[in-house]
């Protein structure tokens, strides 16, 4: 119950109706390079900055922002360039052209119009709106469709509309995609292409991006043009299809993963378990991926009565499932039932279609969908270890470079090692451990019997344990021995004098192995701001 990827055809014919009789607006054309440096230009005159636009609008970042249409409140008055940057290419407003003409300099308007990004409004001469979404984020300016007809006709989008570069979703997967230093870069399901721009930008000597529709690959060429980004390419096709005879150091991509038995939205449906793409991204990397690469998804996926997401990815690999180290990271997991539920309510999907897909789920095995991340390195020489295969909690404090924290062999083996020489494990508690105690009133007076210890980073851990770590974790400094630990801890009636050392020692090398405590031969990496943990 499983089918392929849709093939271009296969779209053309199940959502003809959207693609002939969907919006009639060209999104934009294409322009000189002079052209890109003259709208870069406007913007930065304009001051058309994320950072600018989140100190006005009182947000952490674009990912927060509210349009108008969604009930942000009062419209802000047109009084200079930003505020009309804004109406025209964030809320996608209709905008007098008199104060177009008025807020912008002659040069800027005459760039906006020859790129094709302005359009009046069927009807309505004296007014103007946006043809793109057109947003800074990433520290680049980046189009994406809108999300209403130009007309304001009840038209619905077509199917190859291009999704926002500033949803959470994708601020969370470019956030978390391994940002060191590659030869040959490539997303696939580009959309925007906003990570292999970052990348090609930051830390890539090139990068590709794929994808399926020929709408998605102009509005990449077009965002890699307006941002002056020349190491890049952008392909349309079916995956892995366009590059057929070349590997890559470093695969990322956002899939569609939305269950759905029709493509209705290219960006969205990943057929009816949501996993069509995922399946044959993870398929390819055996003869796309070079040793020593790595590949980074951010979708959902789903348990199964016969195995784990984990496994089931390695299912996946195939024949070269010993090559690859993975992690798999939920940030949330959905029963079936209550996610299929929550779309109904929200107009997502009919309630009619509810049962079919809960028994489709149900034939499938499906037990829980799986929001996150997962990452797979390719090893880059078989060696006599076994493979990792970690299950680990995305936490809010949670950076890109924690998935290689998790995958450090070798600090894995240091540490193993410290279980031989107790006096050398000097745990020190991390910076974002929460501790918390519930006292409870019995027979004696009250009573503590265990605490709950939480961690955000590396990875988010939450565990229920005996009242006594609290002391221990008072007593983590980084500079006591393991030893010294547990003698202190013995002769405050805080664990029981025939606890050994040994068994000490292995429970706080576990600790160590879910992020609570930190020794030296295994240390947190950075977070922003230069703190570890």
């Amino acid at each position: 119950m499983t089918g392929g990827r849709p093939h271009p055809d296969t779209i053309e014919r199940h959502a003809g109706e959207e693609l002939r009789h969907g919006w009639r607006v060209e999104p934009f054309v294409e322009g000189t390079a002079d052209d890109y440096a003259r709208l870069r230009a406007l913007f930065a005159r304009a001051d058309y900055t994320e950072p600018t636009l989140c100190a006005r609008h009182g947000i952490a970042s674009l990912g927060d922002f509210r349009q108008l249409r969604d009930g942000r409140g009062t419209p802000e008055p047109l009084d200079d360039a930003c505020t009309l940057l804004t109406r025209l290419f964030l809320d996608s407003e209709t905008v007098p052209w008199d104060v177009v003409r008025t807020r912008l300099d002659a040069d800027g308007v005459a760039v906006l119009e020859r790129l094709g990004l302005l359009y009046t409004p069927r009807g309505h001469p004296e007014l103007c709106r946006g043809t793109v979404l057109l947003y800074p984020t990433q520290r680049l300016w980046i189009a994406s469709d809108v999300n209403a007809d130009h007309d304001g006709e009840d038209i619905p989008p077509p199917v190859d509309v291009v999704y926002p570069a500033i949803t959470a979703g994708t601020l969370r997967f470019v956030a978390l995609m391994p940002r060191r230093r590659c030869e040959r870069f490539v997303e696939l399901c580009s959309g925007t292409a906003v990570a292999a721009l970052v990348a090609a930008r930051d830390f890539a000597d090139h990068a590709w991006a794929v994808d399926l529709t020929a709408r998605a690959t102009r509005f990449a060429r077009f965002n890699a043009a307006l941002n002056g980004i020349t190491r890049f390419t952008a392909l349309e096709g079916d995956l892995w299809a366009p590059l057929e005879g070349l590997t890559f150091d470093r695969v990322v991509a956002h899939p569609p993963y939305m269950p759905s038995f029709e493509t209705h939205y290219v960006f969205r449906d990943g057929g009816e378990d949501g996993e069509q793409v995922t399946r044959r991204i993870v398929g390819g990397l055996v003869r796309h991926l070079e040793p020593g690469g790595e590949c980074f998804l951010s979708c959902m996926a789903t348990d199964r009565t016969d195995a784990p997401l984990e496994r089931r990815l390695r299912g996946m690999l195939g024949e070269g499932d010993g090559d690859f180290d993975l992690v798999v990271a939920p940030e949330r997991t959905h029963d079936p039932l209550a996610f299929d539920s929550a779309q109904a309510r929200e107009g997502r999907i009919d309630w009619a279609s509810v049962g079919r897909r809960q028994a489709a789920f149900a034939e499938m095995g499906i037990t829980q969908l799986v929001v996150g991340a997962m990452h797979f390195r390719r090893r880059a020489v078989r060696d006599a270890y076994p493979v990792l295969t970690e299950r680990r909690r995305l936490g809010t404090a949670t950076v890109a470079e924690d998935f290689g924290w998790l995958l450090d062999r070798e600090a894995r083996i240091r540490v193993a090692a410290l279980a031989e020489t107790p006096a050398r494990v000097r745990p020190r508690t991390a910076p974002r451990v929460v501790v918390r105690i519930e006292h409870r009133f019995a027979d004696d007076g009250w009573e503590a019997p265990e605490c709950e210890i939480e961690t955000a980073a590396p990875f988010a851990a939450q565990m229920h344990c005996p009242a006594w770590f609290a002391a221990l974790l008072r007593c983590c400094d980084g500079a006591t021995p393991a030893p010294a630990l547990l003698r202190g801890l013995q002769a405050e009636g805080q664990v029981p004098g025939t606890a050994t050392l040994s068994e000490f020692v292995t429970m706080l090398l576990r600790l160590v192995d879910y992020g609570v405590l930190e020794v030296a031969e295994w240390p947190f990496v950075p977070r922003r701001g230069g703190a570890p943990g």
